[in-house]
């Protein structure tokens, strides 16, 4: 009596176990972040305008701990002028977001 009770608790367990993992979001490399400014139109262009202000800036950043696998990166002050800080008005922002869909990282909003 005791197995036909306990059948079920195990064809449920083995259900489980046999269950696809669930998908983990990938790290952002700061190279994947960097070629996907490059392609951003928007970004390109900002950066072309940058730099005929200041030739030594360009895009830079530390990417926040992954651990937790974030959907969405956001980052601040992203323009360095010859490895200092810009100023103000060159500055830049952008999100990044895991599309679950194309399973790749996308630039979500970048503003300047």
């Amino acid at each position: 009596m005791t197995i036909r009770k306990t059948l079920p608790f195990f064809a449920l367990l083995l259900a489980a176990a046999c269950a696809p993992p669930k998908p983990v979001i990938p790290n952002l490399t700061p190279q994947t972040a960097n070629l996907l400014l490059h392609y951003d139109t928007k970004a390109e262009a900002w950066m072309t305008h940058v730099r005929r202000q200041d030739p030594s800036c360009e895009y830079k950043f530390e990417l926040p701990d992954q651990t937790t696998h974030p959907t969405e990166l956001d980052l601040e002050h992203i323009v360095l002028c010859a490895n200092r800080p810009s100023p103000r008005e060159l500055d830049a922002s952008v999100t990044f977001e895991y599309d679950k869909a194309a399973q790749r990282w996308v630039v979500k909003r970048f503003s300047s």
